[in-house]
């Protein structure tokens, strides 16, 4: 099964709760965009006004490979211009509040699902089904770990255990898989000038890159990779740790869900399996459904049951939550909240609508000759990955 054949097989549409005015403490636009991911958006768009990137409210981060629509808030004094291919932003009104999580109601999607099987059609039918009834097991998916293909190489563990300077390494060095030629190149002659940081420089792209590298110049004393971490940009610590988080509480779910499922299916992702089930029983399903189990933090509150697997995971890397506690990192730090342990998507169903029949709705993949296409709609909360609806679906 195939999805992103094209930039419209993956429509991704942010729902908020927020109310649209004439007059307001905030100016909010509604982003489109294709092949950019959110960040670099708001820095090209931020760039473009003048008007540093930190005043620009935003929900959550959007996938490059689709056709996404999310908005953004600025104080009302920033009026926002903005011409750039596969971007587009559009003036909707004013409101009292600016654009945030914390006013994030769902993410509608529409997904067209390609290179099916002729032979898998009724098994695809019936995993949709099975899916409506009980959902699928809430991961995160790989596009959240970034660059890491190594579940050893984690930026914010290294930082954790102290172990600064390989985490700056990490910081400087990684290859993303959007990194183009050049780049890659770049990033492989700092790799191995490592420590000659007079070469170095003059490889730096960016301002926080500089600063580092002026920082470690100056001496490799504690201190001085201490203030080279703190040089990292807020948004990019953040992301690592919530990548890192991310991790941690995938393994934690990993934990449970497989003292509760039977003939778990194995799917592989880039730097960790994801077990999934077929069906549940009733009494399995409305204690998962009831189940949220914390991100890590120095502080982690929940059901034991679920703070035990946490805690377990921890262990096995020699952690404790008390590591987590950044006493000297001031940019960013470790936040605990739950997180649903499986997420039931709400309308999932067919296009188009009137189908009464899933098998009625497969069509002629235009793309994949011999093969057979189906499009399908839902809904999910904040934070839930469509794609890992796509794997149950495959499992």
């Amino acid at each position: 099964m195939k999805i992103k054949a094209t930039t419209e097989d993956f429509i991704v549409k942010e729902l908020i709760d927020l109310e649209i005015k004439d007059d307001g403490a905030y100016r909010i636009y509604l982003l489109e965009k294709r092949h950019w991911n959110t960040m670099d958006a708001l820095l090209a768009i931020a760039r473009q006004n003048k008007m540093p990137m930190a005043r620009i409210g935003y929900g959550g981060r959007k996938d490059r490979h689709a056709l996404t629509y999310q908005y953004i808030s600025v104080p009302r004094e920033y009026d926002l211009s903005f011409n750039m291919p596969k971007i587009k932003l559009t003036f909707i009104g004013f409101a009292d509040d600016y654009v945030s999580p914390a006013i994030l109601k769902g993410n509608y999607f529409e997904l067209t699902l390609r290179k099916i099987p002729t032979a898998q059609k009724t098994s695809v039918a019936k995993r949709l089904n099975e899916v409506a009834r009980c959902g699928f097991p809430n991961y995160f998916d790989d596009q959240r770990f970034g660059s890491v293909i190594n579940p050893e190489e984690f930026l914010a563990e290294r930082i954790i255990r102290k172990h600064y300077k390989g985490a700056l390494k990490l910081y400087l060095t990684s290859i993303y898989p959007e990194d183009r030629g050049k780049e890659k190149e770049r990033k492989r002659a700092i790799e191995k000038q490592w420590g000659d940081w007079q070469a170095i420089l003059p490889l730096c792209r960016t301002a926080a890159e500089k600063d580092i590298v002026k920082i470690l110049a100056k001496g490799e004393s504690k201190y001085q990779l201490v203030k080279a971490i703190n040089a990292i940009p807020k948004e990019e610590l953040s992301m690592h740790f919530s990548a890192y988080q991310s991790f941690l509480w995938n393994q934690s779910l990993e934990r449970i869900l497989l003292q509760y499922i039977t003939n778990p299916i194995k799917i592989k992702g880039r730097i960790m399996n994801y077990y999934f089930y077929e069906t549940l029983e009733e009494n399995t399903l409305n204690t998962l459904k009831q189940l949220n189990i914390p991100t890590v933090s120095y502080k982690i509150f929940g059901d034991p049951k679920a703070i035990d697997a946490v805690l377990e995971v921890l262990s096995e890397r020699n952690l404790k939550p008390s590591d987590f506690n950044l006493t000297k990192i001031r940019k960013s730090f470790f936040k605990t909240f739950p997180r649903p342990a499986i997420t039931i998507p709400k309308f999932l169903r067919t296009v188009p609508l009137d189908s009464s029949d899933i098998l009625q709705s497969f069509a002629k993949d235009d793309i994949y000759p011999g093969y057979l296409k189906l499009k399908i709609r839902f809904i999910l909360p904040p934070g839930s990955f469509a794609t890992m609806l796509v794997k149950s679906l495959e499992s």
